[in-house]
């Protein structure tokens, strides 16, 4: 036998770094081989020569006029699933806003003074460039931790990856809880343990900077608006711990901005179904980065699911990119206003007439961007009582079309976590707003 590559053993044992060999799916083969053309080697992907097949790096733009760390920090992120489009499209338009209006824009201005903003278009390229050019389904990354006498081959390869938003630390697969799989073909593989894949430790890595204290992950579709705890165990459904009080009163308040800041664009609205904790409104998504950001480094941490479909037609992609930018931005208010807003918001109950006899129609208005909680059945208002619509920029909020005489109870909390006469939602407090649903004389 010659050796080869040419230098023998050493350089042998060198290549053997680079190639692992094993029978196809476990069969040692059978009977005579044909012989055949001889076949040029080829990767077998369909992106052109000029997109590298190296690992892509991930990259992120740092935005602020003071980048020292002194400033109050935000980080938007997105494409942890490879296949969802347009998220980085928003996280570049939101770059584009506040680097071009910087100039000429006292509210941009204000932002860029005094936030520092970290913008991480794609955490997961490799799986998103396989998606583009190859398999536009692919929802994880490319790391193949499948063993060699399974689904390893060149011909599995859809199947490869672990995702991204499954291998962090807080609430895992590993942990107990649940909503992630261990086997390495699911398209919920949390992997072979936590943050085993280079995309989770960058994105630990961004989330340790210890001024950041608010963040947005980016996904599609289904436009939902949600945040922790994203994970419960089973049996029992036992949840990730839920914010305090006073957090989730921050949550429920900034989305309220946030929300109303994306129906701005074209009156297109995230219903307050669909708004809140994730393992609430969604399913349990153990090992989600929200959890990490939370639990682990104190972040107020969102999740866009942007628009209806992963890979929408332009005119509707670019319809979401705008609307969602608009929200993204809104974020970095909430931020920028956080920390020196305390005034209490102050709310209105107004009652007209209504179509239906013996009906009234009812709607609340308040003093600032608030999320408003009610309930018509003489109960305590708390976090689970119904979510009022809010207003948009083209039109009032929803309105409430109920029995005349119905007694109705109500609070206001906005984007600092200010709740209307210091009322504590919890069920036992009693200073929350109080009225009843009748006409008055005129």
């Amino acid at each position: 036998m010659i050796p080869w590559p040419p230098g023998g053993a050493a350089a042998n044992a060198e290549a053997g770094t680079l190639v692992q060999a094993y029978t196809h799916r476990g069969s040692l083969g059978g009977g005579v081989v044909a012989p055949a053309t001889r076949t040029p080697l080829s990767d077998g992907l369909s992106a052109p020569a000029s997109v590298s097949r190296d690992p892509h790096p991930v990259y992120a733009i740092r935005i602020g006029k003071h980048r020292d760390g002194s400033k109050l920090g935000v980080l938007a992120y997105a494409q942890e699933h490879a296949r969802e489009w347009v998220p980085p499209l928003v996280t570049v338009e939101t770059a584009e806003r506040l680097l071009r209006n910087y100039a000429h824009d006292g509210r941009t201005r204000q932002l860029l003074d005094n936030l520092d903003i970290w913008i991480a278009p794609s955490v997961n390229p490799d799986g998103g460039h396989y998606s583009f050019y190859d398999f536009n389904s692919q929802r994880k990354n490319m790391t193949n931790h499948c063993p060699t006498t399974g689904a390893a081959d060149f011909l599995a390869r859809n199947s490869w990856g672990v995702d991204n938003n499954r291998n962090y630390t807080e609430y895992s697969l590993f942990d107990g809880y649940s909503g992630a799989s261990a086997s390495c073909t699911s398209g919920t593989y949390a992997g072979p343990g936590e943050l085993s894949e280079p995309e989770n430790r960058n994105l630990d890595w961004l989330a340790s900077r210890p001024n950041i204290r608010f963040s947005m992950n980016l996904h599609c579709s289904g436009n939902y608006f949600m945040w922790s705890p994203g994970a419960y165990a089973l049996p029992g459904r036992v949840s990730a711990p839920r914010p305090t009080l006073a957090q989730e009163s921050a949550f429920w308040g900034a989305s309220a901005r946030i929300l109303a800041a994306i129906k701005r664009h074209r009156n297109m609205a995230v219903t307050p179904a669909r708004t809140g904790p994730i393992s609430d409104v969604l399913y349990s998504a153990a090992g989600n980065s929200g959890d990490m950001l939370w639990y682990k480094y104190g972040i107020y941490a969102w999740n866009f699911e942007v628009g209806t479909s992963f890979q929408p037609e332009w005119d509707e992609a670019h319809a979401e990119t705008l609307e969602f930018a608009n929200g993204l931005v809104e974020l970095m208010r909430v931020a920028r206003d956080f920390a020196k807003d305390r005034t209490r918001p102050r709310s209105t109950l107004a009652v007209a007439p209504s179509a239906t006899p013996g009906m009234v129609d009812v709607t609340f208005s308040t003093s600032e961007p608030s999320a408003v909680f009610y309930t018509l059945d003489r109960a305590a208002p708390t976090y689970a009582s119904t979510l009022y619509g809010s207003a948009g920029i083209r039109e009032g909020g929803e309105t409430l079309t109920v029995p005349a005489g119905t007694r109705i109870h109500w609070f206001s909390v906005d984007s600092a976590g200010n709740v209307e006469n210091d009322y504590r939602p919890d069920g036992d407090g009693r200073n929350y707003r109080k009225g009843t649903a009748v006409l008055r004389a005129r």
